[in-house]
């Protein structure tokens, strides 16, 4: 099965990288049969062949992961599907495992709580210059596989903490998008697994956190330790270092303790409502 997966993978990296059979064996010091035998299954590609071939493809700082497969050290999951960025792999195959999550996102909504619309557009406005209809669309749909891990039986609690302007300044143009994304987070809010609060303005609280948007997992394995995943421009990464995991679990404590209570939400909600029905 991780055999199957690999070649999946390296397939699809190659197509991505607009490259065919020839010019990647080329390329590679290969022969062609080489590569159709790996992307087919057919043989086993050694380790020194997919450090190779991932340098060609632009993603050999990724290399670490295909071959936790290829050595059959990990069981493969939907993260590990060709359509899912390999950039994003690692990340995603924590959340799918993590029993709490904790997430503050300044700017925008994240992306387990946010609407089919949203996810869209936010997709949208993130992807480089030259990018297509097509892939933002993919990466909605990644959002929604994402959001499964919340309606799963025994799924993990999630924590988040927003901003006011992630609110009111959302990337939608339509209102009905916007009470449609209103209308995501107050059912999220009633949710007994799920905790939405609103961040108090930073004249009110004195406490400004100076870092990216960033994640926390708390695993259910007793000797497993926390991670922190920061949410950077190119792609999400992942910390282990006990300092800096300590450091962000800090911060999320003021942030939850100087925002506006759990309860309170729905009635946070209701005031941006009200303001994009009389706009």
């Amino acid at each position: 099965m991780q055999l199957s997966v690999v070649a999946a993978r390296l397939c699809s990296l190659r197509a991505s990288a607009r490259l065919s059979m020839k010019s990647a064996a080329d390329a590679a010091g290969l022969n062609t049969s080489t590569i159709f035998r790996i992307e087919h299954g057919l043989v086993a590609p050694r380790e020194a062949t997919v450090r190779t071939l991932l340098e060609l493809y632009g993603h050999g700082e990724h290399v670490g992961r295909l071959l936790t497969l290829l050595r059959e050290e990990r069981v493969p999951g939907w993260y590990d599907a060709p359509g899912v960025p390999l950039r994003l792999s690692a990340f995603l195959e924590m959340e799918d495992q993590a029993q709490i999550i904790y997430t503050y996102c300044p700017l925008q909504v994240p992306a387990l709580l946010q609407s089919p619309a949203y996810a869209l557009s936010a997709a949208l406005a993130a992807l480089p210059a030259g990018a297509t209809y097509e892939q933002a669309a993919t990466a909605a749909d990644l959002v929604a596989v994402r959001q499964r891990v919340l309606d799963r039986h025994q799924g993990p609690h999630l924590w988040t903490v927003l901003d006011q302007a992630a609110l009111t300044d959302p990337p939608l143009g339509r209102s009905e998008d916007r009470l449609a994304q209103l209308d995501t987070l107050a059912k999220a809010a009633k949710q007994p697994h799920l905790a939405v609060q609103v961040a108090r303005p930073v004249r009110e609280t004195g406490y400004l956190y100076q870092g990216p948007p960033f994640t926390l997992l708390r695993f259910p394995e007793q000797d497993r330790p926390d991670a922190l995943v920061l949410h950077l421009l190119h792609a999400p990464v992942v910390i282990e270092d006990r300092r800096r995991v300590e450091e962000h679990q800090q911060a999320f404590a003021r942030l939850s303790l100087s925002a506006l209570p759990v309860e309170s939400t729905p009635e946070v909600l209701d005031g941006v409502r009200a303001t994009l029905v009389m706009s």
